[in-house]
This record gives structure tokens, C-alpha cells and sequence, in this order.
């Protein structure tokens, strides 16, 4: 059912089982799916609803709203209810309705708002959201992957499954970067090592060690939860709390600033039914965010551009694509042929 969901849209549904647990609901109903949103993607909710006193808001009037029975325990399987299968299938038909390849958390935001009579819809139109206008900041933000190319996309796909398999890098599907949503974003896989902490770090590289600490289990609570293991992401989810906890508290004892997002390595673009222009102010943003190179790939027209602050877009002649540290190389030929 959800193989076509984003990383995060899965995660979404894992928080809103959590949610609807957590209240003791027999079912996962649309208020817990949007908790789940509110709780996993932070810059969505932060772009439709800017404050943490509305999401704040939000959240209240659902525990309000809930009558509240003793929890249910991880290991029983909570079914959607109506209204929350009918969101999960809006979101599918808006993304294809966008031209989207993966279903993703602002899919589902607006599936929420379909479910016009449902409680999740009626607390987010009391925030000033309306479905048309949602809609279409949606569809102007998120990059189309659209139909055709269709063998090269899944050749693609199987690059970066065995490129992952051999270690060194993970990928993110549709990740938001520099307030823009790329199709693919490759990160150098850097994984905390055990006997990291020590007397002597300072409390900056504490908080370092820290924020490197949550990337790696909330890495290990995403293939928890791609493999429906969810005592094992329940787990993790709870790891992820104490360590974004002592976060807080080291920040606040020594009034550091909050760590700024991890950066993508590389990010990979479908070129894809929209002026160039545009996929070309993407990838600045990218750059300016931090990422060392863009990589264009035009499935249709069989050519490859690349992106880097040095040189900005070229368009790529040869067969290879590569970047360093860690080694990476993509075959073209494979890709295209």
C-alpha cells in the first residue's frame, strides 16, 4: 500500500498509528494523521500554518475534542478509518494529478483538506486554509516527475539501491532542501561511532555528536517503519525524543544556536515538463544551501547537466558522472539505454 509513499509520508502514518494509540482510538482517524504531519514535517507546518501557537492550537483542540481511553498497545494492528482511507486516497490522486512520481506529506496535507467534513479538515480551515490555495502552493513547490522515462527511472532507482547496499551514502526521495523539494538527496553516510563522546569535546561538538546521533536513528525508525516493524520504530521514536530532549537542554545551559539542517552531498533532478529557468533557480538555491553538485538528468532527450557553485550549469559530454569523497559514479549509459 505504501510502497509509492515518501519517507516522511510513511513516517507520517507511523506517528498518526502513534497518535491514535497513544489516545487509546480504535482507529487511526484524520486528526491523528495530522498530528502525524505536524509532528514529522516541521517545514511543512511551518509553511501553511507559521506559528507554533497555531500548530500549538491545533493540537489542543484535538485532545479536547478526543475522549481519552487507555492507550493500545504497539503490537495491535490499528485500522485507518473511512475518512482517513479517503484522505490517503486523495493524496494519491493528487499526486498524480500534480505529475508527481512518490506520494508526500504536502499530498496528504491536501487530502486532509478534501475530507471537507472530517475534523482535521475543520481545524485547518479555522487556521485561514482553503483546499484551492494549499493546492496550488503545492503544485508550484514540489518538482513534477512525469509520465515517460519510466525504464530509465527505475534503472535509476536500482543505481541507488546498490549504490546505498555498498555503503558510504543514503538517499532521501523528494526531500525538502533550501525551501524547495528535490527529487533525490544524497548524503554522505557518516555514522556516529561508539566511543564518540568524550571528556574533553566542547559543548559545541557535544551538540555536534548530538544532532549526529538523531540522523542516524532516524535513519534506523525509517527502514523500521518502510519494513512494518513498528515496535522496532516505536523504539527508535522514542530514542529520537531523549536525544532531541538533550538537544534542548545542552542548547539552553550553554545558549548555543540551534544546528542548521544537515546539507545534501548531491542532489538529483529529473528534468521534467516545466521551464528550464526554473529548474535553474532550483539548483542555485540548492548551491546556496550548501550542496556541492546538482546533477540533471532529461530522460526523455537522453542528456545530463551539471551544477556547482564554481562553474554553474553545464551541460555534461561525457558518459560518468562523479563527485568525491565519498567516491561516487554514475554510468549514463546505464541510466539512458
Amino acid at each position: 500500500m505504501f510502497e509509492r509513499y515518501t519517507e516522511k509520508a510513511r513516517r507520517t502514518v507511523f506517528f498518526a498509528r502513534y497518535e491514535a494509540s497513544r489516545f487509546g482510538s480504535p482507529y487511526i482517524e484524520t486528526e491523528h494523521l495530522l498530528l502525524g504531519l505536524l509532528r514529522e514535517d516541521k517545514a511543512l507546518a511551518n509553511r501553511f500554518l507559521r506559528s507554533a501557537a497555531q500548530i500549538d492550537s491545533i493540537r489542543k483542540q484535538i485532545e479536547a475534542h478526543t475522549t481519552i481511553r487507555e492507550k493500545v498497545s504497539t503490537s495491535v494492528d490499528l485500522p485507518l478509518s473511512h475518512e482517513c482511507k479517503r484522505v490517503l486516497a486523495y493524496g494519491a490522486e493528487e499526486a498524480e494529478r500534480m505529475k508527481h512520481k512518490d506520494i508526500g506529506t504536502p499530498h496528504l496535507f491536501v487530502g486532509l483538506l478534501r475530507e471537507e467534513v472530517s475534523f482535521a479538515a475543520q481545524l485547518l480551515r479555522e487556521q485561514g486554509l482553503t483546499l484551492d490555495s494549499v493546492r496550488e502552493q503545492v503544485q508550484q513547490s514540489e518538482p513534477p516527475l512525469a509520465h515517460g522515462g519510466s525504464a530509465s527511472l527505475a534503472r535509476l532507482d536500482q543505481w541507488i539501491a546498490e549504490r546505498e547496499a555498498r555503503g558510504g551514502i543514503r538517499t532521501v526521495k523528494q526531500k525538502r532542501v533550501a525551501n524547495r523539494t528535490t527529487h533525490f538527496a544524497i548524503y554522505a553516510d557518516d555514522q556516529p561511532k561508539e566511543n564518540e563522546e568524550g571528556q574533553d569535546t566542547t559543548p559545541a561538538e557535544k551538540l555536534a555528536q548530538i544532532q549526529k546521533r538523531i540522523d542516524f536513528i532516524v535513519e534506523r525508525m525509517e527502514g523500521a517503519i518502510f519494513n512494518h516493524e513498528f515496535e522496532k520504530a516505536r523504539f527508535y521514536s522514542d530514542e529520537e525524543r531523549k536525544e532531541r530532549e538533550n538537544l534542548r537542554s545542552l542548547r539552553e545551559q550553554f545558549n548555543l544556536e540551534e544546528p542548521p539542517p544537515r546539507v545534501p552531498l548531491l542532489c538529483v533532478e529529473i528534468i521534467r515538463d516545466e521551464r528550464f529557468s526554473e529548474v535553474q533557480r532550483r539548483c542555485d538555491d540548492f548551491i546556496a544551501e550548501g550542496v556541492t553538485q546538482v546533477w540533471l538528468l532529461d530522460l526523455d532527450f537522453k542528456r545530463a547537466y551539471t551544477v556547482t557553485k564554481s562553474d554553474g550549469l553545464r551541460e555534461f559530454k561525457g558518459e560518468i558522472l562523479q563527485i568525491a569523497n565519498p567516491q561516487l559514479e554514475m554510468d549514463l549509459r546505464r541510466i539512458f539505454d
